[in-house]
């Protein structure tokens, strides 16, 4: 069943291949006069540890009304006696509530390494029946792009055919085929 979406909870969108969630970012930031937020970042989905701490800690700032943040998220920013792992986990354990919906939001998974099947579920869960959203992304390029190339070319050990990033592009088709988006965005590369 689809439900359409209330104007004021914003068009969701998901992010994969987030890294630290510059798209999402950009796009949750956005605000119209009367401070609602358009859109509202659903899923974000990234592989590497260090850019999904970024995610969850962006996640948790945004479980918060503008300028509604609590002062321990700019302290755990600014400290430097603890690694960030803990600092966050302090941070989670103040406000379980916003933490559970960043650590919902935020996924460290890699994707053509998980099954097609918790991927799929895992958005269709994040939409909430939504019919109208967008999908963010842009699956790695370094194994086709000009500059990738480039790069790979100067080292004697890389081959191409053994190089698992060139096929990530269809996880993102995948997503799209199955999931049929409003809205897409393509990498310019």
């Amino acid at each position: 069943m689809i439900r359409k979406r209330h104007m004021s909870e914003g068009v969701k969108v998901i992010d994969l291949f987030a890294g630290p969630g510059g798209l999402g970012e950009g796009f949750s930031s956005l605000r119209r006069e009367n401070e609602i937020r358009p859109f509202k970042v659903a899923l974000s989905v990234e592989k590497d540890k260090c850019a999904h701490q970024t995610l969850l800690f962006r996640s948790f700032f945004r479980q918060f009304e503008a300028g509604q943040a609590p002062d321990d998220y700019y302290t755990t920013l600014r400290q430097s006696d603890a690694s960030f792992t803990e600092r966050l986990k302090l941070l989670f354990d103040a406000y379980p509530h916003q933490a559970r919906r960043a650590r919902s939001e935020a996924w460290c998974v890699e994707l053509g390494k998980q099954d097609h099947a918790s991927v799929h579920n895992r958005i269709t869960e994040s939409l909430c029946g939504e019919d109208i959203w967008v999908l963010l992304g842009g699956p790695p390029c370094q194994a086709f792009s000009i500059a990738g190339r480039s790069r790979n070319k100067g080292n004697p050990e890389y081959r191409l055919e053994t190089d698992e990033r060139q096929y990530l592009y269809v996880e993102y088709l995948h997503v799209i085929a199955e999931h049929r988006p409003a809205v897409f965005t393509t990498p310019d590369r």
